[in-house]
């Protein structure tokens, strides 16, 4: 058997291109999702949520680490999903609650990794532009129209995609949708829990009450003392009122995300919900957040089934980032400037 270029022959025959090796990682805010020759592992993260006394930049050091110990022979390549805000252009992280807490960063981790083993082919993409990318394969192009992704985990995220263009449009530092951080809408008789803390080490955000450790804080604050995420999954399925009560206040300051995207980009026809809160409640989660979106009582609203078509819930098996990873490496969607997609040709 002979190898010549990208061609495999054997006694004369052409066979198959050679492919390298792909590595796909997931880093979530407490596992790493590793899937290499159709075989996936799981281990603990290196963030703040498992090992909340070690300083950030060990942890950022770790996770480095963990990524170049992952990476295949000579010529293979890695496409890693990163729970962190991020340039997607250009590689460089600034920052993630779940994963190291308050400590802003300007890292270029995709520099880091290329130094680390030059002989691999490296990308690494925001976990929720993955996300979008999985989901967005599966909406038809459309021009003039745009959708979204949003994610309910560790921390809470959304990107937003031109489907007639395939382009995702961010800031000049990368930057598109960090809306766990905008301050929660609550109602008057729950304002006390605009002081419950955020990962990022802010107070009053939609992840301080929304995302998997906010609804935990919630569940204090309330007074639920059974609260785990699996009593919160069942219980709602059996009907519990407690549980329901929370599902109801975790489930506003995401539905009034909602309705400001819609009411400021009516082109976004729909919007993909997924992450681990989210496949934990499942349909649930969609019912508590369009009785949100129907009560609104005014003409900025629109009819009362507006929101029907507009909210799909991924509740199992959700978005597939791993998926979204390679698809973005294909280039499958764009990330690019706001100011350079104008001048796209």
């Amino acid at each position: 058997m002979a190898v010549r270029g990208d061609v495999v022959t054997d006694g004369g025959a052409v066979r198959s291109p050679v492919r390298p090796l792909t590595v796909r990682v997931d880093v979530g805010g407490t596992w790493i999702r590793t899937e290499s020759d159709g075989v996936l592992r799981r281990s603990p993260a290196p963030s703040r949520i498992n090992h909340p006394g070690v300083p950030a930049p060990v942890l950022v050091d770790r996770l480095v680490e963990h990524l170049v110990s992952v990476a295949p022979a000579a010529g293979g390549q890695v496409v890693v999903s990163l729970g962190a805000a991020m340039d997607d252009v250009t590689g460089t992280v600034r920052g993630s609650g779940p994963l190291w807490g308050d400590w802003l960063m300007d890292r270029d981790l995709l520099g880091v990794l290329r130094r680390a083993r030059p002989d691999v082919v490296w990308h690494v993409f925001n976990d929720v532009t993955c996300g979008l990318a999985d989901f967005a394969d599966a909406v038809p192009r459309e021009a003039g129209a745009s959708a979204g992704y949003l994610t309910i985990s560790s921390g809470i995220g959304l990107k937003i995609a031109d489907l007639g263009t395939r382009t995702v449009r961010v800031d000049e530092n990368g930057l598109q949708g960090e809306v766990g951080h905008l301050p929660a809408v609550l109602p008057p008789e729950l304002a006390g829990l605009g002081h419950l803390p955020c990962e990022c080490g802010g107070v009053g955000h939609v992840a301080s009450v929304s995302s998997g450790p906010g609804i935990a804080r919630v569940a204090a604050a309330l007074g639920i003392g059974a609260y785990t995420t699996e009593w919160f999954r069942q219980a709602v399925d059996a009907g519990d009122e407690g549980a329901h009560t929370l599902l109801a206040v975790v489930t506003r300051p995401v539905a009034e995300v909602l309705r400001t995207i819609w009411v400021i980009q009516p082109w976004v026809v729909v919007v993909g919900i997924g992450g681990g809160v989210v496949e934990g409640v499942g349909g649930h989660y969609r019912t508590a957040l369009l009785r949100h979106l129907r009560g609104a009582g005014s003409y900025a609203a629109g009819p009362a089934d507006a929101w029907e078509h507009r909210v799909r819930l991924l509740d199992r098996p959700g978005a597939d980032v791993l998926r979204g990873a390679q698809l973005l490496a294909e280039g499958a969607l764009v990330v690019t400037r706001a100011q350079e997609a104008d001048h796209r040709p």
